[in-house]
């Protein structure tokens, strides 16, 4: 018994020093437990210290939010007042609106009414000036026909003195017979020779001296009578010329000339009467000089006559007086009456400029108050969103803080409770952090591919943005075809004025060969001026006459020509206007037509965003899902764990009675080492667990399991053993304090897991809070996007009907057309004409050179009308260097206009492109579009009241090229008449040398003639005066139109700056809206890594 006792005990040291053996590397792996539970304790310091920061932050920030919360109610009062102020400012500027357009509307029923008065006073002018033409010719006939008795006057006069001188010749005469008849016989001899002195006299004067009684001092007397006579001729004439200068001056002595026609016409019976009574008392002086008392009384019968013509004449002079002074007084009230309504007129068009001014003035005051006004009130609405949020998401977190600490306090109190059974409930929490991971990774997976999708879309996106500039790019090979057709057309007008200059050379040509002409008839002239001096004295008064008419016609011909340049340069300026008006509107069509593919662009990305939000709402539900199924789920294992952790503190106080009831009993030894049995498996577990922590521990936890499978045979062996048993007592109770210290490292853990699962909470609710934020925006862009395509069938209606006015313009430019190639055909017809003229004019020279041979005294006209032909070529020359000289200054214009031309394609070409490169902005920032829905909204009334501004502006175009149009008939009109006023001019020029070649023999035509001409120069000046006043009236239209033109193109340019502007705001407003969405994509992505790191802490 003692051997074996001794055997058992040397057996049972040896176990002892086995077990000292197990527990030293117990101790050792116990040390490495408590390192790393200080590790733990030092990283729970150490969280516990981040969360009192985070705490320190949060509350900073709450206190800045507040803050700013207290600046955003201020701002907020200041602009709700402004906002009242705005509003009360746009009612009073409504309410002038109204006012103002109802002016407006009663001063369009003046101005229609006052444009119906003025069309039938039109039609009454129009009548007036008829019946002044009409009156005007029949002054002029009766002028011609004054004249003629006037020169019939004068010779009656003259035939008077005559009459009178020869009475007192004759009583001398008759004192002088007595001797003569007594001094015949001596003067025989002398009569001889006084034959032939008389036979060496014109044929005029032989009438009075081939008979042989008459003396010496009949012959003397003859000659004075001839000398007297040729005197009052030439005194008469200069009264004639003076009487037609007084007549231009003074209407009164046309009254004068009245009745001198009157006193003409009685007198002239009278004059032939006298005529051939002094005709037959020559003859009686000559054959009968003793019969001279008869003839006296005769002349005191004939004087008797004279007196009562005279009176018959002053009567009818004053009838013809009394006549002129009543039309003179209906021309004076017809001026008048034109010069107020002309005067009204003006008045008129003045105020209704100035209104239209101010009516533009207060338009574009208005749309600057409701552009501030839609600002401002997107300001507020954005501000108040801000605060809201802010306000929702700080009492959020408050709310959160405060139930934090509460569970925290909570938890606390239960981690005590929950220390003995971590260790099963922590495999089970790693298995569903490893669940968690997999459906993370499911997750990461999903929201991969949905990148993928965005990335897709984005690449068709790109190409659809490729497709756009592909048709920007054939837009401006257009444009540029456009400027090359420009170009050409620039080449035509060159051409043009190059064959103008070839036309004005030609013209030139056949100048110099008329003056060759001339010259050489000039040479012929100069040899035959010898022959033909005594002509020269006879036909030089008649020839002053005819030049001073002829320069009067040459003065107004040369008004007339001035005149017609001023048209053309007006019509030529008139024209650019309409090309460049043209080419505007063609480029606003243009920039209109591209802002409708633009907006039509939108509306697709707007429908395929719609989609894609629509997508991404879906995905958001499904993770709502997921993560309520999350929550339960968590909340469900939250639970179990809760109740486990409950059993486990029952067990520990088993336990603890078990071990309690061990040391006093040996009995219940088997029990404990059940009890050891449990605790060694959970050392398992444990070691199992630690396992995952490193290859390293591997090792010593394959050893531990042999040292405890044999452990677990020997103490089932030696059961008797209760020295050994207490001591194992102490050293589990030493395990105990290990393993208690290790559950408060586990609880710590615990906490830490709990803190990061709320903060995943209130992650969750924050995104909660984002997507309800969106769906809202969602809602309003939807609002947005409806109203856009309201917006754009509008614009779509007016793109017809502006292609409706498109096309009639087109039909209307084809029928101008056609009228301009049929005037070309008609001047074409002129030219021929002209040329025939020419014709006929060098087959009538010839003809004139024929009877410049037969008639001296014609050649002795034709050098002196040549000499006037030369002043005149001289005068077309300096009127052809003067139209020269305007055609330099018109093509400088054109050249002026067509690069302000030029820079405003340049201008339109840079809002092209900013317009290019904020598309591609947005483009690029599409995914900001739902921040932007009302600024969008902002934005487009403004691109639809400047829609409407440029509708306006092209109507105003409209009715401008429509009186551009009219204006340009008139001119046309105007050019035609003066086309054959020329032609009738050169016409009545080829009469006039006609006339003038046949002058010799035929005088009396040739007054005639020039009387037809003089009056047919007053009336083309009449015609010119009429054509004067309506070219003014036509030309204060066109200016008005063209200031009108202006001040719409000044207002499209402001409107423009004001449109860059905002869309500068805008591009600010983007860009901080993007920088708060990568602020919170930063935060999002922040919490999500926190949450994975904290994850696999766990």
């Amino acid at each position: 018994m003692v051997t074996e006792k001794e055997q058992s005990l040397q057996e049972s040291k040896e176990e002892c020093i086995k077990l000292k053996v197990d527990l030293l590397e117990q101790s050792k792996q116990g040390k490495r437990a408590e390192r790393q539970r200080n590790e733990a304790l030092y990283n729970a310091e150490e969280l516990s210290k981040a969360f009192q920061q985070y705490k320190d932050r949060v509350a900073g920030k709450l206190e800045k939010v507040q803050a700013e919360e207290e600046i955003l109610e201020k701002n907020l009062i200041n602009c709700e007042k402004e906002n009242k102020r705005l509003q009360e400012k746009c009612g009073l500027y409504k309410s002038e609106l109204e006012i103002l357009r109802e002016k407006l509307r009663q001063l369009k029923e003046e101005n229609n009414d006052g444009k119906e008065k003025l069309r039938i006073m039109a039609v009454k002018n129009s009548e007036v000036m008829a019946q002044l033409t009409e009156s005007r010719q029949s002054i002029l006939k009766l002028e011609s026909e004054l004249e003629d008795k006037d020169e019939m006057l004068r010779e009656k006069c003259s035939v008077m003195n005559e009459n009178r001188e020869l009475k007192v010749r004759v009583t001398t005469q008759r004192e002088r017979l007595d001797l003569c008849q007594q001094e015949i016989e001596s003067s025989r001899v002398e009569l001889r020779s006084l034959e032939k002195i008389i036979s060496q006299l014109p044929l005029k004067r032989e009438i009075f001296g081939f008979k042989s009684s008459l003396s010496k001092q009949q012959m003397s007397s003859l000659s004075n009578k001839e000398d007297s006579y040729i005197g009052c001729c030439e005194a008469n004439k200069l009264m004639i010329s003076e009487l037609r200068i007084k007549l231009a001056i003074k209407e009164a002595e046309i009254q004068k000339l009245h009745a001198n026609l009157t006193a003409n016409q009685l007198s002239q019976s009278f004059i032939a009467g006298n005529n051939s009574q002094e005709r037959s008392k020559l003859s009686s002086l000559e054959t009968e000089p003793v019969k001279l008392d008869g003839h006296q009384v005769a002349e005191n019968i004939k004087d008797q006559n004279q007196h009562t013509m005279n009176k018959q004449y002053e009567r009818e002079r004053q009838r013809l007086a009394i006549g002129i002074e009543e039309l003179r007084a209906k021309l004076i009230q017809i001026e008048a009456e034109n010069s107020d309504l002309k005067v009204n007129m003006a008045h008129r068009t003045s105020q209704f400029q100035l209104i239209q001014e101010e009516l533009l003035e207060k338009a574009s005051n208005s749309s600057k108050l409701e552009i501030e006004m839609t600002k401002k009130c997107s300001q507020l609405l954005t501000l108040e969103k801000q605060l809201e949020e802010k306000i929702v998401a700080y009492s959020s977190i408050a709310a959160k803080n405060a139930e934090l600490e509460q569970e925290l306090m909570e938890k606390n109190e239960k981690i005590r409770s929950l220390e003995t059974n971590i260790n099963t409930e922590h495999e089970k929490i790693c298995l569903a952090f490893e669940k968690a991971k997999k459906i993370h990774l499911e997750q990461h997976k999903e929201m991969e591919k949905q990148i993928e999708r965005l990335e897709t879309q984005l690449e068709k996106k790109d190409q659809q943005f490729k497709e756009q500039e592909k048709t920007m790019s054939i837009l401006q090979q257009d444009i540029i075809c456009k400027q090359h057709h420009l170009e050409s057309l620039d080449r035509l007008l060159t051409e043009s004025k190059g064959e103008m200059e070839k036309e004005n050379i030609k013209k030139d040509e056949a100048l110099k060969a008329l003056q060759n002409q001339v010259s050489e008839e000039t040479i012929k002239v100069r040899q035959l001026d010898s022959a033909l001096e005594i002509c020269k004295e006879e036909l030089a008064l008649h020839l002053n006459q005819l030049e001073g008419n002829k320069e009067k016609f040459e003065k107004q011909l040369k008004k007339k020509s001035e005149e017609v340049y001023c048209l053309q340069k007006e019509l030529k300026m008139k024209n650019h206007n309409l090309q460049a008006n043209s080419e505007q509107n063609v480029i606003l069509q243009h920039t209109l037509q591209q802002q409708q593919q633009m907006l039509q662009q939108e509306t697709i990305r707007n429908a395929e965003l719609e989609d894609i939000q629509t997508k991404l709402e879906k995905q958001v539900s499904k993770l709502e899902q997921e993560l309520q199924k999350q929550k339960e789920s968590s909340a469900e294992k939250l639970r179990k764990m809760e109740e486990k952790c409950e059993s486990a503190a029952h067990e520990a106080d088993l336990k603890r009675q078990k071990v309690i009831e061990l040391s006093s009993t040996s009995r219940q030894v088997k029990l404990e080492m059940d009890q050891y049995k449990e605790e060694l498996s959970k050392m398992e577990k444990e070691i199992m667990h630690l396992k995952r922590d490193g290859e390293s521990k591997t090792m010593h936890l394959s050893q531990l399991d042999m040292i405890l499978d044999q452990t677990k045979t020997d103490l089932e062996k030696k059961t008797n053993a209760v020295k050994e048993l207490e001591k194992l007592q102490h050293h589990t109770e030493t395990e105990l304090t290990e393993t208690l210290q290790k559950r408060e490292v586990l609880e710590n853990e615990l906490q830490n897991a709990h803190g990061e699962l709320k903060s995943t909470l209130r992650q969750l609710q924050e995104l909660r809070d984002v997507l309800q934020k969106a769906q809202l925006s969602l809602e309003e862009k939807y609002t947005t996007i409806k109203d856009l395509t309201a917006a754009l069938r509008e614009c779509k209606m007016e793109i017809e009907d502006k292609k409706q006015e498109l096309l009639e313009m087109n039909q209307a430019l084809k029928e101008r057309n056609w009228e301009l190639k049929q005037r070309a055909a008609q001047v074409t017809h002129l030219d021929m004409t002209i040329r025939e003229h020419r014709g006929e004019m060098e087959q009538k020279i010839i003809k004139l050179e024929g009877t410049l041979d037969k008639s001296e005294l014609e050649l002795k006209e034709c050098n002196k009308q040549i000499e006037s032909l030369n002043d005149k070529l001289q005068n077309a020359k300096e009127q052809l260097r003067e139209k020269e000289f305007i055609i330099l200054q018109n093509e400088q214009e054109i050249s002026q206009l067509k690069k302000e031309a030029e820079r405003t394609q340049q201008r339109m070409k840079e809002m092209e492109i900013v317009m290019k490169e904020q598309e591609q902005y947005i483009a690029a920032q599409y995914k900001e579009t739902i921040d932007l829905g009302q600024e969008l909204r902002l934005t487009r009334e403004q691109m639809q009241n400047s829609h409407t501004e440029l509708l306006e502006a092209h109507r105003q175009q409209v009715q401008a090229e429509r009186e551009v149009e009219r204006l340009s008939s008139e001119l046309e009109e105007i050019k035609q008449l003066s086309q054959e006023k020329e032609a009738h001019g050169n016409h009545l020029a080829e009469e006039l040398g006609a006339s003038q070649v046949r002058e010799a023999h035929l005088e009396a035509r040739m007054q005639a003639e020039i009387k037809k001409l003089s009056a047919e120069v007053e009336s083309l000046k009449e015609a010119y005066h009429m054509e004067m006043i309506s070219h003014q009236e036509n030309h204060a239209k066109w200016k008005i139109s063209a200031d009108s033109q202006k001040t719409s193109v000044q207002q499209l340019n402001e409107q423009l700056e004001k449109a860059k502007v905002e869309l500068e705001e805008a591009q600010d407003t983007v860009s901080n809206l993007h920088q708060q969405v990568q602020d919170r994509n930063e935060v999002i992505e922040a919490a999500n890594e926190a949450f994975l790191t904290k994850g696999e802490n766990v």
